[in-house]
């Protein structure tokens, strides 16, 4: 088995230059780098991490944990972080939270134990209490994905969830819909808190007051849309409603199902409108409103500040809020009064 220093002998470089390339640490000639690699793959050498890691007390590696790998934002995420890490010669490791906070923070454990250089975490339950307090028991940096922190109190990038319903709810408003259905993702999350409390308090400012009979609280799933909706048609002689805020698009499609099933036509009869800008809705009939999320540039800034606290630079603990945008498609029309 070649081992390192059949590399230095192959390539003709010192065992100091070699570490360098594979640790991608410090500066080194493009025109010797290739000699590195080269030399690497004719030999078949195979660097060992863990040795590595605890050498170097570095596995020079980011560690990400997200609540669960299932869902639109995740598979963005993970992607998007993948392919900056490689760029910037960082692996990627990733562990999935199950949605359950103690599993999200033994996560960040088993990573910091694998000598990860930093941590991000993307996690839908755990309060500010539960990051200040896992960013202490931390030995590396944390970087917290959807969650403002204090300020000064943690490294963080937020989407703005309560503006977000705040735009939903303006458009159906404009459109002359006073009377809002709401169907949510799981109000035990963060994000279903936000969007729920930016919905209601909208309608309020307005002079509308949300009617709770038309909440429906979901798992956030397609099917979960077509079962809450058909509820909401069970019970609109007595609590009627003219247009469906779905907290996804997933809700939304499933929701819209439900009503040309019952006969009712979208949105001449009824509006829908949903949040996340999945490619799907511009393949559905009609072609879905909804509310974009930058996720791409949410997960570019979190890694942005992962690289540079992994590479030892100083970086302000700060939160950066994105907001999101209003794509208006075929799905939400004025009411027919």
């Amino acid at each position: 088995m070649a081992t390192i220093n059949d590399v230095c002998k192959l390539a003709g470089v010192s065992k100091a230059t070699v570490s360098r390339v594979i640790n991608a640490k410090g500066q080194v000639k493009e025109a010797t780098r290739n000699l590195i690699y080269q030399a690497m793959e004719e030999l078949n050498y195979k660097p060992n991490r863990l040795a590595q890691a605890l050498a170097t007390n570095s596995s020079n590696s980011i560690g990400l944990v997200v609540s669960s790998f299932d869902g639109y934002y995740f598979g963005i995420l993970l992607k998007e972080a993948t392919r900056i890490g490689y760029d910037a010669g960082k692996q990627l490791v990733v562990i999935d939270g199950h949605n359950e906070v103690e599993r999200e923070i033994e996560a960040a454990h088993s990573l910091d134990a694998r000598k990860c250089d930093v941590i991000i975490i993307y996690s839908r339950t755990m309060s500010t209490d539960d990051y200040l307090n896992l960013q202490q028991s931390l030995s590396v940096p944390l970087v917290v994905i959807n969650r403002s922190l204090p300020d000064g109190l943690g490294h963080a990038v937020a989407f703005d969830q309560y503006y977000a319903a705040e735009l939903a709810i303006n458009h159906l408003i404009e459109n002359n819909h006073q009377q809002v259905a709401i169907i949510t993702l799981s109000l035990a999350t963060s994000t279903g808190q936000f969007r729920l409390q930016g919905a209601t308090e909208t309608l309020a400012k307005h002079g509308y007051p949300f009617n709770p009979q038309l909440l429906e609280d979901t798992e956030g799933k397609i099917h979960d849309g077509y079962n809450a909706c058909k509820s909401l048609l069970d019970k609109r002689l007595m609590n009627p409603f003219s247009a469906i805020f779905c907290f996804n698009d997933m809700l939304a499609i499933g929701a819209i199902k439900a009503l040309k099933e019952a006969g009712i036509r979208v949105p001449e009869d009824v509006s829908v409108i949903g949040i996340d800008n999945e490619m799907i809705g511009t393949f559905f009939t009609p072609e879905l409103t909804t509310i974009d999320i930058p996720i791409h540039k949410v997960t570019t800034l979190a890694m942005e500040k992962a690289l540079k606290l992994a590479s030892g630079k100083p970086l302000e603990p700060s939160t950066e809020i994105l907001n999101g945008t209003l794509i208006t498609r075929n799905s939400v029309s004025p009411r027919q009064i």
